[in-house]
């Protein structure tokens, strides 16, 4: 196993620049597959672009790594650049080595990609052979697929004499995982390996992967934009907007204290609500409403100054109704006065998402699934002002 560190990594795409011939075939050295444009349904960027600019990454030895982002913010580029399969400028280390020069044959890592990525003239067992037919190592291909076919468990057996056209999306990714841990390798990489199968099977194995990297400690890095996969496949993700990481730590540290704006509209299911405001004396006027503030930030502010407000839709308490309020209440409270036009219900989750429009914004609030509350009706919200976030207007980062 192997620490990866990854220091000031830029990576521009020419303008329509479509990827040589050594790096497709630099990338069916690694994965196993037949030559091929673009080894993952997420192409690189066409045009003058920078997928990657100035990019830092630590990932400690044995650590499950989530990179999250919308897409095109780079993480699949970042992935392709860790692996060996894109050129680049910065620096990337396995351990203490520097692995500019190194083939990604040299590199001791598993792939599994998005499309499989499976010889289709090769039956499962094939597949996994291959790497060592490769390394003239055949003598020990039949220890490493039996090894391979007790950790991937119940029903793997059954699909090794199966070419690729008999096998199910589910049953493909299965045999594209087995190929990568067969070789046994120092690092894993997943780039958004599930995207092709359907709710169900992305369920059941996604846990089946998060099993296996558990049961080895593999340094893992997982590519996703699927945040519920992400706090299952990751002991910390990294969160990545226009090629840079933004901010690293577990889900619930980002969660509660996101470092801009950005993040804070991006994690979360739904994500928190964010809106203008401008501080004005001891609070911050927003939504046409008077909110106090954060006792935190008094000394950090100042009269006038503009900023974007986040509030996280568990954060907003329902109140009295706004026509039963006395006058002067939101005043006094920070009440914000919305009419809830669509109600959401979760009942897995025991929740409902209720939708207004205040002042020309989209609020969300989350509520409990068993509270009666009433649609097109004038309602008062009340928010702590503890829980507020509050971010510079000009930078987005976090006050």
């Amino acid at each position: 196993m192997a620490s990866i560190r990854v220091v000031n990594v830029s990576k521009r795409f020419d303008t329509s620049q479509t990827p040589s011939l050594r790096t497709i075939y630099r990338q069916a050295e690694v994965s196993g597959a037949t030559p091929r444009e673009n080894g993952s349904d997420e192409p690189p960027p066409q045009g003058n672009v920078m997928a990657l600019h100035g990019a830092n990454l630590d990932v400690h030895d044995g650590e499950s790594m989530v990179i999250l982002g919308s897409s095109g913010c780079g993480k699949s580029t970042l992935l392709r650049v860790i692996a060996g399969l894109e050129s680049y400028e910065g620096e990337v280390y396995y351990g203490e080595q520097n692995m500019q020069d190194v083939p990604p044959k040299d590199r001791g890592i598993g792939i599994v990609f998005q499309n499989y990525a499976l010889y289709p003239q090769y039956a499962s067992k094939g597949n996994l052979a291959f790497f060592f037919k490769m390394h003239k190592r055949d003598a020990e291909i039949s220890e490493r697929v039996r090894q391979t076919s007790e950790i991937m468990g119940i029903g793997f057996n059954q699909l090794l004499d199966r070419k690729p056209s008999t096998l199910s999306g589910g049953q493909k990714q299965r045999v594209a995982i087995a190929r990568a841990i067969c070789r046994d390798p120092k690092l894993l990489l997943f780039d958004e390996p599930l995207s092709n199968l359907d709710a169900q099977l992305r369920s059941s194995t996604r846990i089946e992967i998060r099993r296996l990297i558990n049961r080895f400690r593999i340094t893992t890095l997982y590519v996703t934009h699927d945040q519920t996969e992400a706090t299952i496949m990751g002991d910390r993700m990294a969160i990545m907007d226009k090629g840079r990481v933004v901010q690293v730590g577990a889900y619930r540290d980002i969660y509660d204290a996101p470092v801009n704006a950005f993040v804070a509209g991006f994690l979360g299911l739904p994500p928190m609500n964010l809106f203008a405001g401008v501080v004005e004396r001891d609070g911050i006027h927003t939504l046409g409403a008077w909110l106090p503030m954060p006792p935190r930030l008094s000394n950090l502010v100042v009269d006038g100054q503009q900023v974007t407000i986040g509030i996280r839709p568990e954060h907003v308490a329902i109140s009295v109704a706004e026509t039963d309020a006395p006058a002067g209440h939101r005043h006094q409270t920070g009440a914000i006065a919305a009419s809830f036009e669509l109600a959401e219900r979760l009942p897995s989750e025991r929740i409902q998402l209720l939708y207004a429009t205040v002042a020309g914004e989209r609020l969300v609030v989350r509520a409990p699934l068993d509270q009666d509350v009433p649609l097109n009706r004038p309602l008062a919200l009340q928010v702590d002002p503890n829980s507020v976030h509050v971010f510079r207007a000009d930078t987005g980062l976090r006050i």
